[in-house]
């Protein structure tokens, strides 16, 4: 595998995604709008989507595996839903493969993660898009009810692990809304940095090819953001340089600005140094006006 200079933008990439809500919301007639789809069918639902796509019916994760070969001819493959693969396909099948796992969770969720990592890491080798549908569940956390996908604990903790984008379908104003910021009460993961979108009625133009002008927009976001991290790491690289050639608080306060455009989140650890640079050379920040003086010009800062 070829080595990926810091100052090289990342080349596009299959993403997994996942879409959870209330049943009858529209999830699989969703999901099968996206690029050349096959759903893999586990809770036999297929039949209630709107726009039937090319479907593996499937009882065990065995049967699965038994026709993956056939994946390769597709460019996004639906899971529905997560639970039965996770919750009960899965584990199943980890307690065939070692019959002592039954009494053992610890180490049966570990083989399931496991399987389940490795068959969505031999998709993505084929640049294969992969999209798992939930069901919502609703859990108690102190006094709030918080939604996530309906999957149990660990297998949660997987698949928003693995996930680049993981949204939230609900009804807002007579309207289907997919939402992918986590709130106090939702699960949600949100890479592309994408706001709430309307997903356009099942009987519209729009709606045909929905998903696959998403997933497009998705990794196009994901390719973009990486181009911008590391040209805010550049920038913040050279302004690290010229804290240490400072002289007084004149061009301490010139750098000031710039940092100012940085990501909050590379700003505290900068203005620190500026802090800690400052006291090397008389220089202090004022608590009220935020700005650097120096030590023989308090009041009037520079």
């Amino acid at each position: 595998m070829p080595i990926i200079r810091k100052e090289e933008q990342l080349p596009l990439r299959s993403i997994v995604m996942v879409i959870y809500g209330q049943a009858g919301v529209g999830k699989t007639s969703l999901a099968n709008t996206a690029k050349n789809p096959i759903l893999i069918d586990c809770d036999k639902g297929s039949d209630r989507a709107v726009n039937r796509t090319d479907t593996l019916v499937a009882s065990t994760w065995d049967d699965i595996l038994k026709d993956e070969s056939e994946l390769a001819n597709y460019k996004t493959v639906v899971i529905d839903t997560a639970k039965a693969v996770l919750d009960d396909f899965l584990s199943i099948w980890a307690v065939k493969q070692d019959y002592r796992l039954k009494t053992n969770k610890l180490r049966m969720f570990g083989e399931i993660g496991e399987q389940f990592k490795s068959f969505v890491n031999r998709c993505r080798s084929l640049d294969i898009d992969i999209i798992i549908i939930s069901h919502v569940k609703e859990e108690k956390d102190g006094d709030i009810i918080k939604l996530s996908p309906d999957v149990t604990g660990q297998s949660k903790d997987l698949i928003i692990r693995i996930a680049d984008q993981i949204g939230y379908i609900s009804m807002v104003n007579n309207q289907r809304v997919i939402s992918f910021d986590p709130t106090d009460n939702r699960v949600g993961k949100n890479t592309a940095k994408i706001e709430d979108v309307v997903i356009p009625d099942s009987t519209s133009p729009e709606f045909d090819n929905f998903m696959d002008s998403f997933s497009q927009r998705v990794k196009d976001a994901i390719q973009r953001l990486t181009k911008d991290q590391q040209e805010a790491i550049a920038v913040a690289r050279d302004i690290q340089a010229k804290i240490e050639a400072v002289k007084n608080a004149k061009e301490m306060n010139s750098l000031l600005g710039e940092v100012n455009k940085l990501p909050i989140s590379q700003q505290k650890a900068i203005k620190n140094n500026m802090i800690e640079k400052g006291k090397t050379i008389g220089v202090t920040i004022n608590k009220l006006t935020k700005v650097f003086e120096d030590a023989t010009d308090k009041g009037n800062p520079a």
